[in-house]
């Protein structure tokens, strides 16, 4: 039995942005970069999740929290809340 492939629709695992900043901050030096689309939720980034930002090199790598981190931060979350 043979999978006809070509109904299957292609993944894009490139996508292309432009630097901006943030109006109305009163500096416009400081860069933004705003993404947002249906893709993010196909790469495992849900709203609400959370997020590990990594500097390597020229690269910027976005890493979304599994399900133990979310737990461990949100127990730590509420450890703090405890002491305060």
């Amino acid at each position: 039995m043979q999978t006809d492939l070509s109904s299957e629709k292609p993944v894009k695992t490139q996508r292309r942005y432009t630097v901006g900043y943030l109006p109305g901050r009163g500096d416009a030096s400081t860069p933004s970069l705003h993404l947002s689309g249906k893709w993010l939720k196909d790469a495992g980034f849900e709203t609400g999740t959370g997020v590990t930002v990594k500097i390597a090199g020229d690269c910027i790598v976005l890493i979304p929290d599994n399900d133990e981190i979310h737990e461990l931060r949100k127990q730590l979350q509420q450890i703090k809340q405890a002491f305060i």
